[in-house]
Order: C-alpha cells, then structure tokens, then sequence
C-alpha cells in the first residue's frame, strides 16, 4: 500500500508542476491511489479518466495585457488599462474578477462569468475573451463597449 501511495504521490507532483491547485491534486492522488489494485502482490493500475480543472482560463489568455502601451511599462497609479490574467483571477486597476464560470467558444474565445470586487463594491459580469489570430490581442466586450488589449511584452 506504501509503494501505492508514493505512485499516487508521484503523479500528483507531476501535476503540480503544471500549475494546479494543492487541493486539487490531493484529491486526484487520492483517486488513483483508490484505483491501484494489487494482484498476487504486484500493483495493476486501473485507467481513471483525470478531468481537467473547470473555470480555469488557458495558457494563451494568460499573461500582462494593456489598453495602451503606456499600461504595460507604466507604474502603479499611471496604468489604469493594465489587465493581468491569471488562470482563475482576472486583475484590473481599481478591481479583481474572480472566473466562476467559463465556455469555451473556440480555441481562441471564452464567455467567462466573473465576481468582480474593488472600490467596496461586488458585482457579476459575463464578459466574452477573444484572441486575435496572433495571440498579441485580446478583444473583451464589456456593456457593449469593444475593449481592445495587446499582449505586454510583445
């Protein structure tokens, strides 16, 4: 059972390099280490399907994105267009949108719901993510205004 808890062990380390949550890699350590089966003492894996994280945004919206390039160079105070993406958090100047929600439209949209706090209030918005071809662009369509960001760094 110890050798079947350090391969459970093993892959949830290998997980973790990828970025996922501490929790959810106890629970999916815990779910293969459940379908380890022994057989005349040596140890059979039963194939488990590992679902990916849910309202996670993907590696190419993650990353420094500014209305102006004034906002990526710029320092606090001066950089109100700065917009950074982070796979489940989305933060602005005066604000952070928590992701509660995500579809996927394609590979290179989203409609992402989002929990916004800042200045003392709360407030919900579903907001769709769009990449340009390029991935230097990112279009995110806001009260019917069309937001147009480029990658910081690019």
């Amino acid at each position: 059972m110890a050798r079947n808890f350090l391969f459970a062990a093993a892959a949830a380390a290998s997980l973790a390099a990828c970025g996922t949550p501490v929790e959810e890699i106890r629970n999916n350590a815990l779910e293969a280490a459940e379908n380890i089966v022994a057989v005349d003492n040596i140890a059979a894996i039963v194939p488990v399907e590992i679902k990916p994280p849910v309202n996670r945004l993907s590696q190419p919206f993650i990353g420094r994105w500014g209305l102006t390039a004034e906002d990526c160079t710029g320092t606090a105070g001066n950089n109100a267009g700065l917009m950074v993406i982070a796979p489940d958090l989305l933060t602005f100047y005066e604000s952070r949108a928590a992701v509660r929600g995500l579809q996927a439209i394609s590979p290179t949209e989203v409609r992402v719901t989002l929990t916004f706090t800042g200045e003392g209030q709360e407030w919900t918005q579903e907001t769709p993510l769009i990449l340009g071809e390029d991935g230097v662009t990112l279009t995110r369509l806001v009260d019917g205004r069309k937001l147009q960001y480029t990658r910081c760094g690019a």
